[in-house]
């Protein structure tokens, strides 16, 4: 890190300086303002309320497993909507339309995923590397689709 004379310091291979003293704080800060960053906290909570709902209902309550997967796949999809419309893209406008552009979203990645991973397989490369890189280039074109479709700003 470098000092400058107005009392900031340089993070090393960064052009933005945060205030010295308080660089931890203030990175954290710049991130967690960062859309796509939120957005993928969003998509990590909701895959633990997803994986962690069906743990305690099967694992802890015997709940058959397609049940205790229903709600967790459902309750996930909710927190998922209401937390990137109100947290990644402060969304105003039709909820109703919006959530039914969501899960015409999600069907289309489910579709996607499913053609993509099987034909990154039938072509030889492994099922975790296929699924990990069709999840990779998915979020990214899920960022860009919930910006500029889902909870795009109405005129």
């Amino acid at each position: 890190m470098t000092a400058a004379a107005d009392g900031t310091v340089a993070e090393p291979g960064s052009p933005t300086a945060v205030p010295a003293g308080g660089g931890l704080v203030a990175a954290v800060r710049r991130l967690l303002g960062s859309g796509f960053v939120r957005f993928l906290l969003v998509g990590g909570l909701s895959a633990a309320v997803d994986t962690g709902l069906l743990w305690l209902l099967h694992g802890g309550f015997g709940v058959p497993v397609p049940v205790a997967t229903l709600v967790g796949v459902v309750t996930s999809f909710v927190v998922n909507f209401l937390l990137n419309r109100g947290w990644v893209f402060a969304a105003t406008g039709s909820t109703r339309g919006q959530l039914v552009r969501y899960l015409l979203l999600a069907a289309l990645n489910w579709v996607l995923t499913v053609l993509s991973v099987s034909a990154l397989v039938a072509v030889g490369v492994y099922y975790l590397v296929a699924r990990l890189a069709v999840l990779v280039v998915l979020t990214v074109l899920n960022f860009v689709g919930y910006r500029v479709w889902v909870f795009r700003t109405p005129r």
